[in-house]
This record gives structure tokens, C-alpha cells and sequence, in this order.
């Protein structure tokens, strides 16, 4: 099931790469100049740390994207209890939780490529569904958002099939016969 687990990473790995290079040009023509370079580093600096942590120091990465994962839920609890205000958040600084989701996903993906296989798929499946539950309740006059929820689902879509992928990869290891017992 090891090629399940790398169909997953390798998938977000290139996302990664696709979706930061779109959401840092959409930083630098939305709002541009020096604003543009802080909202790309906000992100892209904790999600690079992130990958290295969970490649090199798994240790350290585990209770650092822990505490990143229950940092989401609490913006996505708090989006859906007060939606007007996210409402006005989004629509002056952009999609926040989904960027937030999309930089912890990462290093989330490279972590359970080898460590906690199951427990990581459950926070990388759990987390677009919040999301995008949260996300519908933030519209227009009691309407879902159709542009920001399909940005919503087009950035969270690759975490929620990793983990997905994850998932299956952890239950199919434990039924697997071992090849040599000796």
C-alpha cells in the first residue's frame, strides 16, 4: 500500500507547487506591492517550515501541525457561529481558512507518508469538509457562495482525496499477510 501512500503525496507535493504559484500571483495583482509579499510569506513561510519539520524532525512537526490543524477548526467554529463578520473578512482580505488549510495540508501529506498514516488522512478528509460546511454558511442574504465556495472546494479538493488515499492506505496495511516471518 506504500503506492497508495506516494499516489497521495506526490499528488500533493504538485499541488503544492500549482496552487502556490495561483494563490501568490492572486497575492501580488489583488492587493499587490509590499501587502501582496506579507500575505504570500504569512502562508508560504509556515507551510516550507512545515515540510521541512515533518520530513526532517517528525518530532517537532507532530505537535506543530497538531496545533496548526485545531488553529483551522477554531477559525472554521468561529466562521460558522459568526458569518457576517467572516463574511466582510473574506471579501476584504480573501479566502484566509482555505489558504490556512491549503499550507498545513502539505506538510500534513509529507508527515503521514510514513507516521500516523490514519490519524493524519482523518485531519486531511475532516478539514475540506468543515471547511466547506463553514463556507456555506458565509453568503449572501443566507445563499451559499458560489465563487467562494467553489474556492473553497478547488483548494481543499487535493487534501480531502489524500486523505482519502491515506485512509484506505492505513487500513488495507493491516490486513496485509507479512511476507517473511522468520
Amino acid at each position: 500500500m506504500k503506492n497508495i501512500r506516494k499516489i497521495a503525496l506526490y499528488m500533493m507535493l504538485g499541488f503544492a507547487v500549482l496552487g502556490g504559484l495561483f494563490i501568490a500571483g492572486e497575492s501580488m495583482s489583488n492587493p499587490g506591492g509590499l501587502r501582496g509579499i506579507i500575505f504570500t510569506a504569512a502562508w508560504l513561510f509556515p507551510m516550507v517550515v512545515g515540510c521541512w519539520l515533518a520530513w526532517r524532525r517528525p518530532r517537532i512537526a507532530f505537535p506543530l501541525l497538531l496545533i496548526w490543524s485545531l488553529g483551522i477548526l477554531g477559525l472554521l467554529l468561529w466562521q460558522a457561529i459568526a458569518p457576517d463578520w467572516w463574511h466582510t473578512i473574506i471579501n476584504s482580505n480573501g479566502p484566509i481558512i482555505s489558504v490556512a488549510i491549503f499550507a498545513v495540508a502539505t506538510p500534513l501529506a509529507i508527515f503521514g507518508y510514513e507516521r500516523r498514516t490514519r490519524f493524519v488522512g482523518l485531519i486531511l478528509v475532516g478539514m475540506p469538509i468543515l471547511a466547506n460546511l463553514a463556507a456555506a454558511n458565509t453568503g449572501d442574504n443566507g445563499h451559499a457562495p458560489i465563487i467562494r465556495g467553489g474556492s473553497s472546494m478547488a483548494s481543499t479538493l487535493p487534501a480531502f482525496i489524500a486523505g482519502v488515499l491515506y485512509l484506505f492506505a492505513s487500513f488495507a496495511d493491516k490486513r496485509e499477510e507479512p511476507i517473511d516471518e522468520k
